[in-house]
């Protein structure tokens, strides 16, 4: 990706480990698997709640190439289009949910922000580097609990292998962070036992699964009832990468909503302390997205 690279020594990016700084993985260390809500990311200039310029684009894809992932799960994406605006296509593949396109989504008047610009889609997508051996496995439709084509599809793939591996990029409902009553929270807690059949049926299998993506929901939190029924231990129990090191994205958030979670099979090929959170400096309205891209390496 070091095509898009020019003109952008004003951005500054880290990548934070428990305090460490997370080196690139090659192939003999893994897949590294990474998860960025990168804030509507349009197809044409000037489009979506986060309208950006050309610059704007080129700040993503140099986030996206400092990184250096292997498999990206995806949040905000508006289409195959704007994934090439940051994605050399000859050199990935994508993979995108098919909702109808033009639907309004799950993001009412830009949370107050919108100014007229032409609303965006918010499909939820995974890039894979060309040459990583994978199958699109079908889209988790079901978490649109509404049926109206405002929430987000879980978009998934399969890495083959002695175990194969499935991975799921999520986005779901905004507005319940924690507790209960919040009012997007009877949609949010309709999601969870979907996606929770959606990993037990492949962990009861003997599957390795991982799924990353923005939960909206403070899973870390002491007795989340989210996180605990996700993670009941049936058929095996589940772990998030980087637990316990919280987020430096921002300061004013002192928990993360958006996560890695995988089951046992798959922490079994963990690679130990590959967490990363990349965080940027600078004004917040330089900054690439609202939300700091996470990751971890995975053997196969």
């Amino acid at each position: 990706m070091k095509w898009v690279m020019a003109g952008l020594s004003a951005l500054s990016l880290a990548a934070c480990d428990a305090g460490s700084p997370t080196p690139s993985a090659g192939p003999a260390e893994g897949v590294r698997i990474a998860s960025w809500n990168i804030e509507h990311l349009a197809a044409e200039n000037g489009h979506g709640c986060a309208p950006r310029d050309d610059e704007g684009y080129a700040r993503v894809a140099a986030v996206i190439d400092d990184i250096d992932a292997d498999i990206w799960l995806l949040q905000e994406v508006e289409n195959e289009v704007a994934l090439a605006r940051v994605f050399n296509p000859d050199e990935w593949t994508f993979h995108i949910e098919a909702r109808p396109a033009g639907a309004a989504d799950d993001y009412p008047l830009c949370r107050g922000r919108y100014d007229g610009t032409r609303l965006t889609m918010q499909a939820t997508a995974i890039a894979v580097r060309n040459g990583i051996e994978h199958q699109p496995l079908p889209a988790l439709q079901a978490l649109d609990v509404e049926g109206n084509d405002r929430l987000r599809w879980g978009v998934a793939i399969t890495l083959p292998g002695e175990t194969p591996t499935d991975i799921m990029s999520v986005h779901l409902k905004s507005g319940c962070f924690s507790g209960s009553d919040a009012s997007a929270c009877p949609v949010l807690l309709d999601q969870v036992p979907v996606l929770e059949s959606w990993i037990d049926e492949r962990s009861a299998a003997g599957r390795a699964v991982i799924v990353g993506g923005d939960f909206n929901r403070r899973l870390e939190t002491d007795g989340d009832a989210v996180w605990l029924d996700l993670n009941d231990g049936n058929p095996a129990p589940l772990a998030i990468a980087g637990a316990g090191i919280g987020p430096r994205c921002n300061p004013r958030y002192r928990e993360f909503i958006d996560f890695i979670v995988f089951n046992e099979a798959a922490g079994r090929s963990k690679v130990e302390g590959s967490f990363f959170e990349t965080t940027f400096s600078g004004p917040r309205d330089t900054h690439p997205s609202d939300h700091c891209p996470i990751g971890a390496v995975f053997r196969y």
